[in-house]
């Protein structure tokens, strides 16, 4: 026991020996609880066995021959432990309020793949990423619209807490075949499209919220200037949109579509959208979900594969020889066979 590795390695050490199986497991106890007891935070078993008075003699004389009394008290907190363990996943999952925030959509239970699927090496991973951006001119749609009309999204007790968070509260809804990101940052309300057009990616909800800081004298409330709208980085590959036009303020060629949004006194959250059909035109999942065969690096791996004659999964039959020595040869034995080989004299380490 006590043994570990990093930068200081230590073998463990002997605790106890001929120990009756039924003893094992309270011994552990014993030791494991005095260590939790004990240890600093984050200090490793060796280090902690190395500060004890006596080592690993004081260890044994108080997990096994209760010196101090406390083995009793050892095992009961061990108890307690063992007691209030439970799977939090499981929980999760019977309880329908915790089970209801994994929800894909804020607003309904439908979920919608983002991504195909392809088979690579006989496993079903995700198609890669596409080779150009979308560089459509999302922030243009709103000038483009037929029409547009208020519409409820979600209930506002959604974003409850929200203008306590440091960066709001965010919301992923459906509407359509369309994903929209919908956020409360400071007591506002802001909804964009879901997707991150330079990866074509549904995750905009996810980002990093970010505020510049104040013009000055705006915090004063003495006219000046106020502060620019906050932004959300998307959480891939960072690209930052102003979450009140669509701008992206780290590459010109991109934007995303923005709509209005307010919270009435029905306790709903309206957003000012067109007619679904304009908009699953425009930003629908079918029509920006990255497909099989955009992949930018489609090839990578077949170039590979071809190179190596690779032709599903390998393993070692029985009674296949290596094609040359594999055998594992002690360092010594290559410096003198490189030696003798004219190579020159082995090195002197």
């Amino acid at each position: 026991m006590a043994g570990n590795g990093g930068m200081q390695p230590k073998h463990s050490e002997l605790l106890a020996k001929d120990v009756p199986p039924a003893e094992v497991v309270p011994i552990l106890d014993r030791y494991l609880m005095f260590y939790i007891r004990t240890a600093d935070k984050l200090q490793r078993t060796a280090r902690w066995l190395e500060g004890l008075p006596g080592g690993v003699a004081y260890l044994r004389e108080v997990v096994l021959d209760d010196r101090l009394g406390i083995n009793a008290s050892l095992e009961a907190q061990m108890q307690e432990l063992v007691d209030s363990y439970f799977d939090e996943w499981a929980e999760a999952i019977n309880n329908p309020a915790i089970a209801a925030k994994f929800r894909q959509f804020a607003n309904t239970d439908a979920a919608v793949d983002g991504v195909e699927v392809e088979t690579d090496r006989g496993q079903a991973r995700p198609v890669f990423w596409p080779r150009d951006a979308a560089e459509d001119d999302f922030k243009g749609l709103a000038g483009r619209w037929s029409t547009t009309a208020w519409q409820p999204v979600l209930e506002a007790a959604y974003f409850a807490g929200a203008d306590d968070a440091p960066n709001g509260l965010s919301a992923t809804i459906q509407r359509g075949d369309t994903q929209l990101a919908l956020f409360r940052v400071k007591g506002r309300y802001y909804c964009t499209q879901q997707m991150c057009p330079h990866k074509r990616a549904f995750v905009l909800s996810d980002g990093l919220v970010g505020m510049d800081p104040p013009a000055d004298g705006a915090a004063n409330g003495d006219g000046a200037k106020p502060a620019a709208a906050p932004w959300v980085s998307c959480p891939h590959h960072k690209r930052n949109y102003d979450l009140a036009d669509g701008t992206c303020r780290n590459d010109a060629a991109l934007s995303i579509a923005t709509f209005a949004v307010e919270e009435r006194a029905d306790g709903l959250v309206y957003a000012r959208l067109p007619p679904v059909e304009e908009l699953d035109a425009a930003l629908g999942t079918t029509k920006w979900r990255v497909a099989k065969g955009e992949g930018a690096h489609l090839e990578q791996f077949a170039d590979l594969d071809r190179k190596l004659h690779f032709k599903g999964q390998r393993a070692r039959r029985p009674g296949v020889r290596p094609h040359t020595d594999l055998g594992m040869r002690r360092p010594v034995q290559l410096i003198a066979a490189a030696a003798g080989g004219g190579c020159g004299s082995a090195p002197e380490w």
